[in-house]
Formats: structure tokens, sequence, C-alpha cells
């Protein structure tokens, strides 16, 4: 499986602020870097998988994908509220396989990259979360708000070291932070022999986690 260091900042509402792991998301190197990429008239894109859209509410067609890698070219492309400038965008998906996840919203999510080293990445590692979503097979298992929240994210900043947690198969869990901004945080979780981690860190998470899952 392809590891990316993604970083976000987790904040939720009892308080809690996630570690230096999740402070900062590092930018887009080169094209050849991602595998997943759209062309919308005369801005490039590339797929953030770890954002989802937890509101598809005011989103607007603005056009169609030009040229893809992965999604079909006609797919159509949508506008998010807070983004009129275009600089991140989705599209609609009937494939639930987002490769470090899975698809859990029906859409993905596009960050414009131009090479220029500015950076189109939307700012909402601050942004506190008012509950998280546990997905298991695409299907929510389980939704977790104050206290809980807080504690299931107090477990999941303490995964191990990178790459200790090897796996071969599909992640079976989709875990969706959920604020007060269109776009939220999603990462997959994998389970063998008892045990959670982190896909795109292959990273081994708390034995105490088991029970969210459960």
């Amino acid at each position: 499986m392809k590891k990316t260091l993604l970083c976000l900042l987790l904040i939720v509402m009892t308080g809690c602020s996630a570690s230096d792991l999740f402070s900062n998301t590092p930018a887009v190197s080169s094209e050849s870097s991602y595998a997943d990429f759209i062309n919308v008239g005369d801005k490039h894109y590339v797929n953030a998988w770890e954002l989802a859209l937890v509101d598809p509410a005011g989103i607007e067609e603005i056009g169609e994908v030009e040229l893809g890698t992965v999604v079909p070219e006609g797919t159509s492309v949508y506008s998010l509220p807070d983004y009129p400038e275009h600089n991140v965008v989705v599209v609609k998906t009937d494939s639930k396989d987002a490769g470090m996840l899975t698809n859990v919203t029906g859409y993905l999510v596009y960050v414009r990259y131009e090479g220029d080293g500015e950076s189109y990445y939307p700012e909402i590692e601050d942004q506190a979360v008012s509950h998280i979503q546990i997905y298991k097979a695409g299907e929510l298992f389980r939704e977790l708000k104050g206290e809980e929240a807080n504690a299931f994210l107090q477990l999941f900043e303490q995964h191990g070291a990178y790459n200790e947690f090897s796996f071969e198969d599909a992640p079976q869990y989709t875990v969706l932070f959920v604020g007060d901004h269109v776009l939220g945080h999603n990462y997959g979780i994998m389970e063998k022999n008892g045990q959670f981690g982190l896909t795109h860190l292959e990273s081994k998470l708390p034995d105490a986690i088991y029970g969210y899952f459960k």
C-alpha cells in the first residue's frame, strides 16, 4: 500500500487537541506522486483522499472532467460554497473504493495544484470536531459525540510507529471526523488478528480502541 504521511489538527468540542503528528499537511510535491488527478478548464487538481464532503448542500455544477486518470472524462465537477475560486472541488462517484479507505460520502475531493509552490489545500485543520462517525463496509456503524468522541481521539493519536502494521486487504473501517465545515477528514482502519491500525501510516492503534469497532 502507498504510504502517505497526512497530517491534520483535530480539536474536539471538549477542548482536547491532537498530537503534533496531525499539525500539518504536506504540500503536493509533484504530479508523478499522485496517480489520481483531473483537469477542469485551465485548472489542474489532485485527489485529497483524506478529505471528505460532509455536507453536499450548496454544491453547484461548474463543469466536467476534461482529463482524468481515475475519474472518467465527462464526469460532472461541483464547486463548494466556501471556495468560490474553485480551488477545491468535488466529483460524485458510485465507487466506494478510495484506496486508503472506503468512500462513505459518495464524493471525491480534489485540490487545485499548479506546481507554482502556492498551497491551495483547505485550511480546516483547526475546526472543532462535533462528532465522529465510524463506518464498517461502507455503512454507518457507530457515531461518537462529546466525551466519547474525546476519548476516541486520545486513543487515535496514540498510534505506533510507521510501517509496523502491514496489510494486503482493503481497510474494513472508515473513521470520519465531522465539524462545522463543509469538509471533514476521514481515514481507513484495518483490523488484523484482533488489532487495529491506520492504513495510510501502516501504524498500530492502542489495544484499548478495540471496543469502538465491536
